[in-house]
């Protein structure tokens, strides 16, 4: 996988795929990624959908992606990585635990991004930023949700 730092574009080169804002979900149904990987869908009910999908291995890592549309428009990007030794439910969830994959996060963005992040705050959350033209990628442990998430935030104007 590769983050465009130009643009924001993630490129499956395994699967010829390309995610951005603004792709149709037409579009993603048509992919090789979604064919080979798709998981299943959460309806929230505001018009936002969610598409899970399996894990696949990027340099090394185990890593999924959740895609959100808003009507058929991909509006949101999620991805997280997984190990075996990561928590399966609450019974064998710890902050410790959960502060590894925060850790491996932010070490999976900066081997991918091939720099270090912009920002690095403790508080409210511990997060990392890695700040671009377009917009900026994410990685947040959330103790309110006892868990850690990585992202693309895109800038609110339109994708040239």
């Amino acid at each position: 996988m590769l983050i465009n730092s130009e643009n924001g574009v993630i490129e499956l080169e395994s699967f010829t795929t390309r995610l951005y804002k603004g792709m149709s979900l037409d579009q993603l149904e048509q992919s090789d990624f979604y064919k080979e990987k798709y998981h299943s869908i959460q309806d929230v009910k505001t018009g936002y959908f969610w598409y899970y999908f399996k894990s696949i291995e990027i340099q090394g890592y185990q890593v999924s992606f959740s895609l959100c549309f808003f009507g058929d428009q991909l509006d949101i990007i999620q991805i997280n990585t997984w190990e075996n030794g990561d928590a399966k439910d609450w019974n064998e969830w710890t902050e410790e635990k959960e502060m590894k994959v925060f850790h491996r996060n932010n070490t999976f963005l900066s081997q991918i991004l091939d720099r270090l992040p912009t920002q690095k705050q403790k508080k409210p959350y511990p997060s990392r930023t890695f700040i671009f033209p377009w917009g900026n990628v994410w990685s947040v442990y959330d103790p309110r949700s006892a868990g850690s998430f990585m992202g693309i935030n895109f800038n609110e104007e339109e994708n040239k």
